[in-house]
This record gives C-alpha cells, structure tokens and sequence, in this order.
C-alpha cells in the first residue's frame, strides 16, 4: 500500500539500540559523500556509517588527517537491520572529529526517488539521468516528510515531480526535442485566461553545491549570470542550492537551465479543451495558437484537471517570453579548508584570474597554483594568478606553505 506523501521519512535513529542518552538518525546514504559515523558499541570502536547496506568506504579522517587502522563491513544491528559498520583498531578520543567517505545507495537520481517513494519505477527518468551523467551524493539524516524528500532529490536533477507523473519525474523543463502532444487553434480553446509572472524573474544566481555532510556546509560554489537579462530587467538575484550536486560540471548545468526558463518573463494560460486532451501529461510540450494569446508557439504543461463528469479538461501551461538568453558564469569557488580558490572572468572572457585565500578570506600571495598539470604559478601580492580562459574543464591543484593542498575543478 503506499504512504500518503504527508507521512514523515521512515528513518530510524539511536533510540532503536539500548544504552543512549542522545537520539540520532541513522542516515541513508546515496552516491559519495562524507559523514560523520556513529558510535555503536561502548568501547567506542565500532561505528555505524549507513542504516543499510553499503557500497564501500573509501577513506576515513580523524581531525581532518587521514587515518589507518580501520576496515568497514556490512551487517546486522542488534535489533537483525541492516547496517553497515566502520571499525577501528583503537577507540578515538571523545573530542576527535571522525569523518569516512562512503559509497552509499546508487546516486542515480532516478533509483533515490524509487527507494523514497516506491510507486512507479522511474526507468525513463533513471536513462536521462544516466545519459546526462547526473549522479548526486548525500545522506538524508533530517526528519522530513517523503513530500519534502522527493522535491529534495527532484530539484537536485533540475526536475519536477508528480505522484500523478508517469515514471513520478522528469526534467524541467523537458527538451525540445521532446514530442508535441497537441496543437490548439481558436476553436478548440474556451474560458481561457492569460496572465504574466515577473516577481519571480531572476536574472543571477547563486549556486552552492557539494555538500560536505561532515562539515555541515557546501564546499563549492558558482554564480551565473544572464546579462541580457539583468540589463533589461536589471539585477534580480536569487539562490539555488544543490547540495547533493558533486561536480561543477553538474552544477552549472543545472543552473544554467534553471537561469535561462526564469530570467525571462513567464506567461501562463489556463482554458478548457474537449475530453481527449485528458491524455496529456504534466511536463508535455503543446502549442497553443489564438490572436488574442500574448504568446503564440509552445508551452510546457504544468497541470491538467481531467474534470471527470463535466466534459471538459481544465489546462494550465507556461511559456517564457523571447529565446533563451545566453548565461555567464561569473564567479567559481572551492572552498577546502584551510584554502578556498575563487576566480572571476575579466571582460572580454579571454582572460580568468584566480584568488586563493584561506578559510577566513585572507589572500595567500605567494601560493603555487598548477592549471591541468601546467605549473606552478606563483600567486602575486594580491594572491592573484592569470591565465588564458579556455573553455571546458580544468583541474586546479593549489598549494600554500603550510597548509595541505587542494585539488578542484572549474569550468569555463
């Protein structure tokens, strides 16, 4: 039977085991990422990384310095479930920071919404996603509904979600390639009703992503920009988060896709159509032509009233105004502690000047930097380097005197 959406995630904690003064929850981990274990047996050796079966650990750090002497396995807790268990060859101190690595459930966005909700299996959505190379990395270790949990997962694979969707999922909005339902002339349209949104409208956008579930905080960040957009409707900012993202390149993807449907104006039409249209799904692309419309062309559908009993079928759809406008990115972080690396394209976009600091923000002149293999720099008085901005991916490796040294990706 399934659960109503409003039902909270079954997730256990610390209370399902004797001898605890503090209830924690025991996560659910999916993809990579890094957690912090919980004590399971009294002599503080033993630790429970996942309330499941795992895929593996692949590194565990003690005070923020990789640490030996550990093996992990998957097996049972004192009440028969599933876990998986980290062991130490000596219990840490008590004030000691414990961090493994773990390769939890699959990242594939599609298979974490079937094991929340397990309704309809998304296989459509799950190929997307592998197609795109979407896999997220996170652990749900926070009461929430299983409605809050899927707009989670959803929004971190750019997509909308319906109990009522076939394959629960899809991208947002779909692509154009994807078919045209249905076409809608004057004489199939009646009580329609048009209306234009602009207090949504966004034109920069502030990305945080990579979420270290240890530190409590993301350790990357981009912001993107659309400048034909911010110098028509002018700076409109807003966040969107995407913690269970990894890579900038799925990040700013996303986020770029995200920008370009909301730094336009978005219209939206209601009306009734005849009772063949209920065939159409939420996320279906139709066109719609009437000389009073302000938009004529195609819209995404985004909800449908099958108004069963009445004859008629209740149609809302939306469409931005003019093309897509081309995005920027503006500014990309990696933020390691101790040392975050920050760059900015300078006008004219051939030329990318990198920053590095510490965790504080202060500037680290004199820091070494290699651009894919090609090195080292030597950061200026203004902890600032220069190189020429081709576009693509680049693998940045920073190194400061005394401090351990981070490698990161940027993209251009």
């Amino acid at each position: 039977m399934t659960r109503p959406l409003s039902d909270p995630m079954p997730l256990r904690d610390t209370s399902a085991w004797p001898g605890y003064d503090a209830v924690l929850i025991l996560p659910r981990v999916y993809g990579r990422t890094r957690i912090k274990p919980i004590r399971y047996n009294a002599a503080g050796t033993v630790f429970v990384v996942a309330d499941h079966a795992i895929a593996g650990v692949d590194a565990v750090t003690l005070d923020g310095r990789a640490h030996n002497g550990w093996r992990w396995r998957n097996g049972a807790d004192l009440t028969g479930h599933a876990v998986a268990f980290l062991e130490l060859a000596e219990a840490p101190d008590s004030s000691a920071t414990l961090v493994a690595t773990v390769r939890g459930l699959s990242g594939n966005p599609a298979d974490i919404l079937a094991d929340i909700y397990p309704r309809n299996d998304p296989s459509e959505f799950r190929v997307d996603c592998r197609n795109q190379g979407l896999e997220l990395g996170g652990a749900l270790d926070t009461r929430m509904t299983l409605r809050a949990a899927l707009q989670l997962i959803a929004e971190q694979a750019g997509a909308v979600w319906s109990a009522g969707l076939p394959g629960v999922a899809m991208r947002f909005p779909p692509p154009q390639t994807a078919p045209l339902w249905q076409a809608f002339g004057p004489l199939d349209l009646g009580d329609w009703s048009a209306a234009c949104e602009l207090s949504a409208l966004v034109t920069r956008v502030t990305v945080p992503f990579a979420w270290d579930y240890a530190a409590g905080k993301a350790t990357q960040s981009a912001v993107l920009e659309a400048p034909a957009a911010t110098r028509e409707h002018g700076e409109r900012e807003a966040e969107l988060a995407l913690p269970w993202v990894t890579t900038a390149r799925q990040a700013i993807a996303t986020a770029t896709v995200w920008l370009q449907w909301r730094a336009r104006p978005l219209w939206t039409v209601q009306f009734t159509a005849g009772p063949a249209a209920r065939r159409i799904p939420p996320g279906a692309w139709i066109a719609l032509d009437h000389p009073r419309f302000p938009l004529r062309g195609d819209y995404v559908v985004v909800d449908i009233d099958p108004g069963y009993g009445t004859g008629e079928t209740k149609i809302t759809a939306q469409a931005p105004a003019g093309p897509a406008p081309a995005v920027t990115i503006l500014r990309q972080s990696a933020a390691f502690d101790p040392i975050a690396t920050e760059y900015r394209l300078q006008l004219g976009g051939d030329v990318v000047a990198l920053t590095v600091t510490d965790e504080a923000g202060t500037p680290l002149p004199g820091a070494r930097i290699w651009i894919d293999g090609r090195g080292p720099i030597v950061a200026d008085a203004a902890a600032t380097v220069r190189f020429a901005a081709t576009p693509g991916r680049h693998v940045v490796r920073v190194e400061a005197d005394g401090r351990t040294a981070v490698t990161t990706e940027i993209t251009l």
